[in-house]
Order: C-alpha cells, then structure tokens, then sequence
C-alpha cells in the first residue's frame, strides 16, 4: 500500500495533497495576474534576545535568507489585520525580516535564488519570478500548473529550472518563458522535492511517493533509484562532496548515499522520529548533519549520520518542517516549524530561541 504524505497542523492530520489544492482553489483567481508591488514597509524583527549582537556575527556575509511561510494560524478570513505571509528575506543573518513576496495571501512552499540573481518561488499557484530583489513578481507559469512544493534551479545554468509538483516534474529551459511536463518513466507523478547534482547539473533527483527517481538528461527519462514504495520527503546533497546524498521518508527515518545515488542505506540509530521533513548538512562539515521531524523537532548527527541525537531544548513546537545553515557561520541554524514559527540556534542546535513569525508554518528556508 502506498504511504500518504501527510502535514501535520495542531491535532489535525491532513494529505498534502488536499492542502495544495486548496491553495490552489483559494489562489486561482489571480493566476492570470502578470505582476504585483510587494508591500516593502513589512519588517518582521527578532523577538527575544538581543538582535545587535547577532548582526555583528553576520554582518557583511553577504548571505541572504529565504523564507517561505505558507500560512498564520492567526489568520482570520475576512479580517483586514491578518499576519502576511509569503517570502520574507533577511540579508542579517535573521536579525530582521522584511517582506519581499507576492502582496496579498500567495502561499509559498520554496524559495530559492540562481546565481544569476533571479528568485524563484513555488506556490500554491505556480512558479514565480522576480528579477529584481523581490520588488516585483511575474506568474511564469499556466493555470494548468499548480501546486508547486519545491523550486530548484541548475547552479551553473540559470536559466534551467525545475518545479517539483503535486502532478510530477516540471522544467524550464528559458527562464521561466515556457514550461514542460517531465514525467516520463516517473512511478508516481506525485513528487514532494526535486534535486539537481552539483556535479553534474544533467543528473536530476525526485522525491516521489514510490522511490527515488533519477535522470540523467534533466528530466527527460527517468528511471527508479531506489527505495521502492517507500514515500520520499525531501532530497539534500553535501557541498564538500556531492557523491553524498541524502533521503528524509514518510516514517522510514534517513536513507544515505555515499556513492552518487547507486546504493542507498538506511540511517536511524537514535532517531525516534522517523518522518523527516527537512535534511540540512553543515556546509563546512560533512560530518555533521541536522533533520527536521515530525513530533521530534531537530535531530543532529555528528559523524555523518551512522547515530542521531535529539537536538531541540528551546523548541516550543517540535514540527519542524524547514533547516538551514549560514555557511559563513555554521554555528547558526535556522528551524521553521509548522504553526510555530521560525526558531534560531547560535550554538550547533544545542538551544533554540524564538525568532520570528509567531504562529505561521515556515515551509522552506534557502540561503544563497
């Protein structure tokens, strides 16, 4: 029997597949929309701890920070103070937030940037662009392209870009002009992320309901992978060496591939919680190596994933569907949770604090 990829809101326990569409339902009438002003008077400012001490940590980095939230719990339909959401960016290491998405309520599951500098979003109601900052944002895509749950765009071609959808692959060859359905020899069209080698951009991951899958041709044929049947939540790929690749599964913990995608071994020791949501390594350390749970917050693993331990003192909400790590500062890591917000750690995971976005579900994080 296939497993069900599920999200996990409150005591509520709902497919994501009926969460995307819904977004796309709420969404469709500004489909047709070409382009919209962000609201830039939006700032969304650490909570807690003093915020100027941890800008001299990051201060000319030179990172930025997507962060997609999907939706406030806090959201009332029809109130005229619902809490904004979409993309918010910080170019501080998280010490402020500013708005930089869609105006209006656009749902956003992923955000990430090209080395062109172009942003990508995907959203409940296709992929978007921005070729300025955030300032503006064209709909690349058409009505029949929707529920978009990952972006991803080639790293030495940007204008090469992938979404990962509820109905399968789709791909971009022209910056976002056209768009094509690549789903030839996928098992299951729906895919949940979609990953591209940084060593060999022709060679495309998806994270499907049946396995992973692989091509070898950007997404023109594909074939299984490996873990058949299994469902496959979110696909990650070390920096330092790209022959390890990571699985998080629905209830199947850490698949790990130490050899490009050949051969994949499960990695579960002390792991308690076993749907993984988010898989983030420390870009300065293939050792190290954080996940986001489902009901156990954050676990680390210090020796490239053969044990895991509990990460998550200072988490209110243990639902943690999005991580990331400042490069520059490896020490800082960064949690969104679903209905809980945005948390930061300055020590490796060891403690959490509240950072932003009280009550909202912070689907992805990206740092370029």
């Amino acid at each position: 029997m296939t497993k069900k990829h599920h999200v996990h809101l409150s005591d509520l326990h709902f497919p994501i597949k009926v969460i995307c569409l819904s977004a796309a339902l709420i969404l469709s009438v500004v489909v047709f929309t070409e382009s919209a002003p962000v609201d830039g008077g939006r700032l969304a400012r650490v909570e807690g701890k003093d915020a100027s001490a941890f800008m001299k940590i990051t201060e000319a980095q030179g990172e930025t920070i997507y962060m997609s939230i999907l939706s406030s719990r806090k959201h009332r339909l029809g109130a005229l103070d619902n809490p904004t959401v979409g993309l918010f960016i910080s170019t501080d290491g998280g010490a402020t937030w500013h708005h930089r998405g869609w105006t209006g309520y656009i749902r956003t599951f992923y955000t990430e940037a090209g080395m062109d500098g172009t942003i990508w979003s995907a959203c409940g109601n296709g992929v978007l662009r921005s070729t300025n900052k955030g300032s503006s944002w064209r709909i690349t895509t058409g009505w029949e392209i929707t529920e978009v749950l990952k972006v991803k765009v080639d790293p030495t071609q940007p204008a090469i870009v992938f979404g990962a959808t509820a109905y399968g692959i789709v791909r971009s060859t022209d910056k976002g002009k056209t768009w094509q359905v690549k789903n030839n020899g996928l098992g299951s069209p729906f895919t949940s992320d979609v990953l591209i080698d940084a060593a060999q951009s022709a060679r495309v991951f998806a994270a499907t309901e049946e396995g992973i899958y692989v091509s070898t041709n950007r997404g023109d044929q594909w074939r299984l992978a490996g873990l058949k049947g299994r469902g496959i939540r979110v696909l990650a790929q070390d920096r330092l060496n790209p022959k390890l690749l990571y699985a998080g599964t629905e209830e199947d913990g850490v698949v790990i591939s130490v050899d490009g995608g050949g051969r994949w071994k499960s990695s579960v020791s002390g792991l308690h919680h076993k749907t993984v949501y988010a898989i983030v390594p420390d870009p300065t350390d293939s050792r190290t190596i954080y996940i986001g749970t489902h009901g156990g917050g954050v676990y680390k693993s210090i020796d490239g994933g053969t044990t895991w331990h509990q990460s998550s003192k200072g988490l209110t909400n243990l639902d943690v569907h999005s991580l990331g790590v400042l490069p520059s500062n490896p020490s800082i890591v960064f949690a969104g949770t679903l209905n809980g917000g945005l948390f930061r750690s300055t020590d490796g995971g060891s403690t959490w604090q509240f950072n932003s976005q009280e009550e909202a579900q912070v689907w992805g994080i990206s740092i370029r």
